[in-house]
């Protein structure tokens, strides 16, 4: 146990190094445990990929276009899967470059734990990726039915009507013959959905 001369030699000592004072030094001190950053709550993007992020997110966006807040919500989660990905691969390349040969790699026990838990984490980044895109792709595509801005399907009595206008109009319409099957597994689901062949 510290004597009483210790403890109040510690504790004027601990007056002298209270940590960093400055905004740019907390800043810095915060990042103290960070190894990889996959499971930051924002974003990690060092500054020299500024540039390389801010394109992808462009790319992303000029792709995929989302409207409203509930879509940027979930593209921003898209693209920050999409960049976690990238990160993830230039970080198991960077565990593997320290091996010379598999077999070297394979016998590194630090190496494969590295690539274990990177591993993981990317399984779970994909899976916020998929679903992340799936949910896009029903939102935009709910708005599109619901503008109106998407075709509507034809009946198959239109279908039929339509390929009977058309096959009159052709020089050899004595010859084809217009046949309307349903298809069963889309027809409980969508009535109006119907193959139409010409023979």
């Amino acid at each position: 146990m510290a004597s009483q001369a210790q403890q109040l030699a510690n504790s004027a000592n601990a007056q002298l190094s209270t940590g960093p004072r400055t905004e740019a030094g907390k800043a810095q001190s915060a990042q103290n445990a960070r190894k990889h950053g996959l499971t930051a709550a924002e974003l990690v993007i060092p500054f020299e990929d500024r540039e390389e992020f801010e394109a992808l997110h462009a790319e992303y966006e000029t792709d995929i276009r989302p409207r409203g807040g509930l879509q940027r919500s979930i593209f921003e989660e898209l693209v920050a899967a999409a960049w976690n990905l990238r990160r993830v691969r230039r970080l198991e390349t960077e565990a593997c470059s320290t091996s010379k040969s598999y077999s070297e790699l394979l016998g590194n026990a630090e190496v494969q734990t590295k690539l274990d838990r990177l591993g993981r984490h990317k399984a779970r980044i994909e899976r916020t990726f998929y679903r992340a895109l799936r949910e896009l792709k029903a939102l935009q595509t709910n708005d599109s039915i619901a503008s109106g801005t998407c075709l509507p399907l034809a009946s198959a009595t239109q279908i039929a009507r339509f390929a009977k206008r058309t096959q009159s109009t052709s020089p050899d319409a004595e010859n084809n013959e217009v046949t309307v099957t349903s298809n069963t597994n889309n027809s409980r689901n969508h009535p109006e959905a119907a193959l139409v062949s010409i023979t």
